[in-house]
C-alpha cells in the first residue's frame, strides 16, 4: 500500500530547501575571495543586509543569476548577478584571452553591473576596448556639457560628488552638434532640434537607454526623458550597415590627417537591453561596427573620433574614495575628465 501524500509535509520541506538555498546564495554575494580564502566572518556573513537591486522606478526585467548561467565562475569573485558569455577572438592567432570578461567599477554586493574584454579587430592591428554594461542593475545617465549643446541642464558639465558612490563608469557622447547631423533632447526641452532618422540614444523613465533611428525605431513618448544624436546608424539588425564603408571620411566625420584607421567610440545594445561601449585605436567604421557586432549588438552607432576624444573612464568607491581608470592605458583623458566640468556632452553610468 502506498502511503498519502503529506502535501503539507511537503511544502515544508519545500520551504525549508529554498531558505537554505538562498542563505548559501547570500552567503555567496558577500564572500570576498581573496586567494579562495573568505574575509567575512560568520559574524559578518548573518549581520549583513541584502542590498536591494530593483530600480526605485520599476522591476528588473532578469533575476538573479543564482547559478553559473553566465561566462563568470564563482571561485574567482562573488558574481550573481547575470554577466556576459565569454567570446572566441575576432581574428585567428589572436591573444586567446581577447573576448575574456573582468569585472570593472564597483562590486555592488551581487556582482558587477560592468564588464571589460579587448580584441584585435584584424591582423596586425591594435588592441581595441569593449564594455558591456548591465542595464538591470546600472543606468545611463546624459550629461550636457557646459557649452554644448548649451543652456542650462540639471545634469550638465560634471558628476556631481552625490552620485560618487554610486558612479561605475562614463565615456564620451557625439560629436560637437554643428557637425553631428543630430539633435538634443532633455528634461522636456530642445538644445537642438532632432533630426529624422538620426542615430539616436534614448533615455527613459525606468533608467534604461535604447538605441536606433529616430523616427522608425525610437520616437517621442511620455516615457522618453532624453535624446542624444549622431550621425546615421552604423549597426543595424545586428549587421554593419551598408553605409560604413559609403565615402567614410566625410559620411562618418573627418579624421586627423584624413585616416580612416583612426581612434574611435561606438555604442550599441544587444537583443537582451545589455550596453556595448567599444573605444579605441586603428579603426575604420566599419572595423567599429563589426566590433559591436562581434559583442553582440544588434542596433549601434558611432560616437566620436580621433585621439583626443576617445575615452572610456572605470571608477570605483572604497574607503579611499573615488578612483577612475581609462579602458586602455592609452587614452587621452584622465580620471578627473568627467569629474571637474567639460564642456561636451557625456554618459555616466550609475548603478541603481
Amino acid at each position: 500500500m502506498i502511503p498519502a501524500l503529506n502535501v503539507t509535509k511537503a511544502k515544508r520541506s519545500l520551504r525549508r530547501l529554498t531558505s537554505l538555498l538562498a542563505t548559501f546564495a547570500v552567503a555567496s554575494y558577500f564572500v570576498s575571495f581573496e586567494g579562495g580564502n573568505s574575509t567575512l566572518s560568520k559574524l559578518e556573513l548573518t549581520s549583513k543586509k541584502l542590498p536591494p537591486i530593483a530600480p526605485p522606478d520599476g522591476p528588473i526585467s532578469h533575476p538573479l543569476a543564482l547559478w553559473n548561467a553566465h561566462g563568470v565562475t564563482l571561485k574567482n569573485y562573488p558574481q550573481l548577478w547575470y554577466s556576459p558569455m565569454n567570446l572566441s577572438p575576432m581574428v585567428a592567432g589572436a591573444d586567446p584571452s581577447e573576448g575574456t570578461w573582468t569585472p570593472i567599477g564597483t562590486n555592488a554586493g551581487p556582482g558587477y553591473a560592468t564588464f571589460q574584454t579587448f580584441v584585435t579587430p584584424y591582423s596586425g592591428g591594435p588592441k581595441v576596448s569593449v564594455a558591456w554594461i548591465n542595464q538591470d542593475y546600472a543606468k545611463v545617465q546624459m550629461f550636457a556639457g557646459t557649452s554644448q549643446p548649451g543652456g542650462s541642464w540639471p545634469y550638465e558639465g560634471s558628476v556631481p560628488q552625490s552620485l560618487w558612490p554610486k558612479l561605475i563608469g562614463a565615456f564620451e557622447g557625439g560629436f560637437i552638434f554643428n557637425q553631428s547631423n543630430g539633435g538634443w533632447y532633455a528634461d522636456g526641452r530642445y538644445g537642438m532640434p532632432l533630426v529624422q532618422g538620426a542615430a539616436s540614444i534614448v533615455s527613459y523613465t525606468n533608467g534604461t537607454i535604447d538605441i536606433g533611428a529616430w523616427g522608425s525605431e525610437v520616437s517621442m513618448t511620455s516615457a522618453v526623458t532624453g535624446v542624444r544624436q549622431n550621425l546615421i546608424p552604423l549597426v543595424d539588425n545586428g549587421q554593419v550597415v551598408a553605409a560604413a564603408n559609403d565615402n567614410p571620411l566625410v559620411t562618418w566625420g573627418f579624421s586627423l590627417g584624413n585616416i580612416l584607421n583612426t581612434w574611435r567610440s561606438g555604442l550599441g545594445i544587444t537583443s537582451s537591453g545589455a550596453l556595448i561601449y567599444v573605444g579605441g585605436p586603428g579603426l575604420s567604421p566599419a572595423n567599429l561596427g563589426a566590433i559591436l557586432v562581434w559583442a553582440g549588438a544588434v542596433r549601434g552607432m558611432q560616437l566620436d573620433m580621433n585621439p583626443y576624444w576617445v575615452n572610456y573612464i572605470q571608477y570605483t568607491y572604497g574607503q579611499s574614495g573615488l578612483q577612475g581608470t581609462d579602458l586602455l592605458p592609452n587614452m587621452n583623458l584622465g580620471p578627473s575628465h568627467y569629474l571637474n566640468g567639460f564642456w561636451r556632452d557625456f554618459l555616466a553610468v550609475l548603478l541603481r
